[in-house]
């Protein structure tokens, strides 16, 4: 028989591999490193698309807090009010984990098969879908408020939009109704940063003030009138902080209510020059009284449905009576 010997070539890479393992003390790793290996990025992957979740959870409560229907009045252009309210840091934090998630699925042991786009794709929609479940359980709003307010670095949306409100000087007053005098029409309000407040109400409608209620926080656009102060005993205000309380007169143009509904705005009843000089009265009169035309049509709409429902009634009420007979 004819003996095959083997090509120079092949002998020399043969050689040479057997010298590198050899000089460089090879060893071969047992399975479980690469086990090992491949659940890590695996966990890597599942840990990033989850941390997604939750960035877009949080992204989508600061969406959906905001009223943008009122960015008119808060700042002076939609531009500025979109640079405060968009969640740039979010949307960057969702990005970000997008990108990682699919990086490490692609070093486990199957990942290098599939496309980088189908894997980013992939990972975008799972983030997405976790997300909007977070966002529907509550977890976007426990996420904002956990990670608190820390300016520069973070400022909670909560805390941000508050701030927008609690500009006396601009018009913008918010807090919590303390008391609300009976048969007048006036309230007082404790503003987030303590301060005590006398509203002026007499360019409200009777609807909106029977509205209002102790306990409630509600967002007043108006007019500040610095020069009109009136000393009340803390019984009367019901503010136990002092004997007396120094209150500073608001006269309100608009009630919001978040705790109702934080897109209603009240009208106000009658023409009031010092209100047609605030900045938004225009918007907010256009948006007053879409509201009151939304809200007359709910209600013939129900009572369209309650004639409806007797008319059946009575329908029904006179088979009865022929079946009697």
């Amino acid at each position: 028989m004819m003996q095959h010997d083997m090509p120079p070539q092949d002998s020399d890479l043969a050689k040479r591999v057997i010298g590198c393992i050899t000089s460089k003390r090879l060893t071969p790793r047992p399975r479980w490193v690469f086990t090992f290996k491949n659940y890590f990025f695996w966990i890597l992957g599942a840990l990033a698309i989850t941390l997604g979740a939750f960035a877009f959870s949080a992204m989508l409560f600061q969406i959906t807090f905001v009223d943008w229907s009122l960015s008119s009045v808060t700042h002076a252009s939609f531009f500025a009010f979109f640079l405060a309210a968009a969640p740039f840091l979010w949307v960057s934090a969702l990005a970000l984990f997008i990108i990682v998630g699919q990086v490490n699925i692609r070093r486990t042991s199957h990942g290098y098969r599939y496309p980088i786009i189908a894997m980013t794709l992939g990972s975008m929609f799972l983030s997405v879908a976790f997300g909007g479940g977070f966002y529907m359980a509550g977890l976007g709003g426990d996420l904002d408020e956990a990670i608190g307010d820390h300016p520069p670095l973070y400022r909670s949306i909560v805390a941000q939009e508050r701030s927008w409100w609690l500009a006396p000087e601009k018009g913008l007053l918010t807090g919590h109704v303390v008391e609300v005098a009976s048969g007048t029409s006036s309230f007082v309000l404790r503003d987030l940063s303590g301060q005590s407040w006398e509203i002026d109400g007499n360019n409200l409608s009777d609807q909106v003030l029977s509205a209002v209620t102790s306990g409630e926080e509600v967002r007043i656009v108006g007019l500040p009138a610095p020069t009109s102060v009136s000393t009340m005993t803390s019984a009367s205000v019901r503010v136990p902080t002092a004997a007396t309380t120094t209150i500073t007169t608001f006269h309100a143009c608009f009630v919001l209510s978040r705790e109702r509904d934080r897109e209603k705005v009240s009208s106000p009843e009658s023409y009031d020059e010092s209100c047609e000089n605030i900045r938004p009265y225009r918007h907010l009169r256009d948006l007053g009284k879409k509201n009151k035309k939304d809200e007359e049509e709910k209600k013939d709409a129900e009572n369209s449905e309650d004639d409806e429902d007797d008319g059946e009634e009575d329908e029904e009420g006179g088979e009865d009576d022929g079946n009697d007979d």
